[in-house]
């Protein structure tokens, strides 16, 4: 066995090159692999529409349709038709220079690496929710209205006075 590099280099020159070649062609191709691996793929991009980019009624729409989706997936209720009036959009809230909320007297906290500049968020408010209206054909059944009911008040974190469930 070498104790050495070099003598470790020399005896696989000199008598063990098909090893070599083979060790060779198999570290070049690992290496290609990992090269073009990424090679064909697009970026990955979010589905859903941003809600800090859209208004007051293209956040209304937003948590409707998905409100829509959850309910529809619910056994027995069929189609069902949602509508959700939002009093206040999402905030987002930015850590300030003076150690505080934003306010209009303060300048957020910015960051700027590789990507750009980017600020500093310290929380986000979600949307408050005014009312929910639900229409649906199986609304007629009163199992299925509560358990309607119950789904818009946990999905949402309303009061019950904020949901009206209707048949079609």
């Amino acid at each position: 066995m070498p104790t050495r590099f070099v003598d470790w280099w020399r005896q696989m020159t000199t008598q063990d090159r098909p090893m070599l070649v083979r060790l060779l062609l198999v570290g070049s191709l690992g290496v290609g692999l990992l090269a073009f691996s990424g090679l064909g793929s697009t970026p990955h991009k979010a589905t859903t529409p941003n809600p800090m980019a859209t208004s007051l009624a293209g956040q209304e729409a937003i948590v409707g349709t998905q409100l829509t989706h959850i309910l529809e997936a619910i056994p027995e209720v069929g189609t069902v038709s949602v509508a959700v009036t939002l009093d206040r959009t999402i905030q987002s809230q930015y850590v300030t220079s003076n150690q505080g909320l934003s306010s209009p007297s303060s300048s957020p906290v910015t960051v700027t690496n590789q990507q750009g500049t980017s600020v500093v968020p310290l929380d986000q408010v979600g949307p408050l929710v005014g009312g929910v209206v639900v229409v649906a054909k199986s609304a007629n059944n009163p199992n299925i209205r509560s358990e309607l009911a119950e789904a818009v008040q946990t999905l949402l974190q309303v009061q019950a006075y904020q949901v009206l469930i209707l048949p079609n």
